[in-house]
């Protein structure tokens, strides 16, 4: 499959998974509640996958996580990042992965190392969120993407192409391609934030450092806090996702001193 057709392929199983429904209300995967609003959502992809925070309160404004899963996972995964990160600070939500190996489907879902698909997916998450705002209290200023593996690589890209939805990104484990950034140059990212772990994948065939990938971060100008996986203190993820919180934390308390 060239370059071209795999495109095209791309834009026919992204465009498959389009669908307009009105669903039965958000459930709370904590406390299984339905929500009480009685507006009707219709949300433009299948396989999204959403988490409320325990005492969820309508008259607060929350921070929200969108979790991109790493190749293998799938929006499922969401249920068991987003407790490790704080059960009550953030509303969670994260799709399903487009791409799927025909020759071993039981590898699970993988995302396209692709501008065109990363241009529509961005169209459809700002879509779904703006759903989602019919029934959930969302602060429009605070969506964070997160993600580890590939996913960094999609979010990257995201970012770079929506930064004024977009807050920040959170990138762990992650792996990058060059063309990642190729937009830098003429992107302005002063105001968002990227929490960047140094403990960096190189997948792609062209040597990738982490010194490289935090030079093309500052580039943009946008906020770049580093961490290390690799440290004795962060060495699993069941560290880490605590340490996002914090981090997201902090950011909403610099902006309520400015």
């Amino acid at each position: 499959m060239d370059y071209t057709q795999r495109l095209k392929w791309i834009e026919n199983v992204f465009n498959g998974e389009r669908v307009a429904f009105t669903p039965t209300l958000p459930v709370d995967r904590i406390t299984e509640n339905d929500s009480s609003s009685n507006a009707a959502v219709r949300l433009p992809v299948k396989h999204v996958a959403l988490f409320r925070p325990e005492h969820y309160e309508s008259g607060y404004a929350y921070p929200l996580v969108i979790w991109l899963h790493p190749d293998g996972g799938s929006e499922q995964d969401l249920h068991e990042i987003m407790p490790q990160i704080s059960i009550r600070n953030y509303l969670g939500l994260s799709f399903r992965a487009p791409a799927i190996d025909p020759a071993a489907p039981s590898n699970g879902y993988r995302w396209p190392d692709s501008h065109l698909f990363v241009k529509q997916f961005s169209s459809q998450i700002r879509k779904t969120v703006h759903e989602l705002q019919k029934v959930l209290n969302i602060h429009e200023r605070r969506v964070y993407l997160a993600g580890t593996g590939s996913a960094c690589s999609v979010a990257t890209k995201l970012l770079i192409q929506a930064p004024h939805f977009f807050a920040g990104a959170a990138l762990v484990n992650g792996q990058f391609s060059k063309t990642d950034f190729q937009s830098e140059s003429s992107c302005k990212l002063k105001g968002n934030r990227i929490l960047l772990d140094q403990n960096i994948t190189d997948t792609t065939g062209s040597p990738i450092s982490s010194q490289w990938v935090t030079r093309m971060w500052e580039t943009t100008g946008a906020e770049t806090h580093l961490v290390n996986s690799l440290q004795p203190k962060l060495n699993n993820q069941s560290d880490l996702l605590p340490f996002l919180n914090r981090w997201i934390m902090e950011g909403i308390s610099t902006a309520r001193l400015v």
